[in-house]
C-alpha cells in the first residue's frame, strides 16, 4: 500500500510487475542477476518466499531461532495513529496493511522497490521506519542508518534488529555482524531507546553446531553440506526452547544471536 500523501524525491524509473521502481536500471540488473546466480540455498530461499505462509512456517518454526525479544511491531507504541511507517527489506511478509514494504525483489507483498542505501521517500517524509534482519546484508550499513535519519520526521522511530553470533546466511550477500556495543556507536547520533537480545545464546548455539557437523560430515561436498544442514536443522530445532530461559540472563549478550534496537531520530 503506497499513501497518496507519501512525498518521492523524484519519479519512479519505470514499472516492475506493477510496482515502481526507484533502482536504476544497471544497479536493478545486478540485483536480478545476484538472486538468480546466487547458490542453492538462496535459490532454495527465495523459491520459498515466493509462499509467504509457507516460508513463515520454516522461519518461525522449522529455524533454530526463537523470537523473544520485542517483534517489529512494537514500532505502534511509538508512532502517531495514521503515521506513515515503511518497512525497508520487507521480503514477501506484509507486517501490517498500513505498512509500505520496500525491497529491491519484486515480491507479491512489496509495494515499492528501492535500495536502503537510497530510499525515494523525501526528507523527514516518514513517522516510523521497520528494517529487521536486513542491515547484515547491506554493503554500506552506515549509508542505510544515515538514509533513515534523513527520511523520518524530527522524533521519527525506528525499529531494526540485526544479526551477532550468526553462520554466513547470504540473500544474495553477507558482510556484517553487531556486538551491542557497535549498535550503540551506530546509532550514537540518535536516542536509543531499547536496545537488548532478540535471538538467544542457544540459538546461536545451534546455528554454529549445525553449521560445523554438516561441514565436517560433508567430505567437502558443497551439495552434501546443504542437504546435511537442512536435515540438521529439522532434527535439532526443538533444542532452542532452552533459550526461554536463557535469554533472560544479563550476560546471554556476550553470545546472543541478534539485537533488537528501538531508536528515535534526535530532534
Amino acid at each position: 500500500m503506497i499513501p497518496s500523501s507519501i512525498q518521492f524525491k523524484h519519479p519512479p524509473f519505470r514499472l516492475v510487475q506493477g510496482k515502481p521502481l526507484f533502482i536504476a536500471e544497471g544497479e536493478y540488473r545486478e540485483v536480478v542477476a545476484d538472486f538468480t546466480a546466487s547458490d542453492f540455498i538462496v535459490r532454495l530461499k527465495t523459491f520459498f518466499r515466493g509462499f509467504s505462509r509457507l516460508y513463515g512456517i520454516i522461519f518461525y518454526v522449522l529455524a533454530p531461532a526463537l523470537f523473544l525479544g520485542k517483534g517489529p511491531k512494537s514500532i505502534y507504541k511509538f508512532v502517531p495513529a495514521g503515521g506513515l511507517v515503511a518497512e525497508v527489506g520487507s521480503g514477501n511478509h506484509r507486517l501490517d496493511p498500513n505498512i509500505m514494504n520496500v525491497d529491491v525483489h519484486p515480491w507479491e507483498n512489496v509495494d515499492i522497490l528501492a535500495d536502503a542505501h537510497d530510499l525515494p521517500f523525501g526528507d523527514g517524509s516518514l513517522d516510523g521506519i521497520v528494517c529487521a534482519w536486513v542491515l547484515e546484508h547491506l554493503r554500506d550499513p552506515v549509508r542505510a542508518v544515515e538514509e533513515f535519519r534523513r527520511t523520518l520526521k524530527a522524533d521519527g522511530v525506528l525499529y531494526l534488529s540485526t544479526n551477532f553470533i550468526m553462520p554466513h546466511h547470504p540473500s544474495p550477500h553477507d558482510y556484517y555482524r553487531w556486538t551491542a556495543e557497535g549498535l550503540k556507536e551506530l546509532f550514537s547520533d540518535w536516542k536509543i531507546v531499547e536496545l537488548k537480545p532478540i535471538i538467544g545464546p542457544t540459538c546461536a548455539l545451534l546455528f554454529i553446531v549445525q553449521e560445523w557437523l554438516a561441514i565436517a560430515l560433508s567430505f567437502n561436498i558443497r551439495p552434501l553440506k546443504d542437504f546435511l544442514w537442512i536435515i540438521l536443522t529439522i532434527l535439532t530445532f526443538p533444542i532452542k526452547i532452552f533459550d526461554l530461559l536463557l535469554i533472560r540472563y544479563r550476560t546471554a549478550e556476550v553470545i546472543t544471536t541478534g539485537f533488537y534496537v528501538i531508536a528515535r531520530k534526535r530532534s
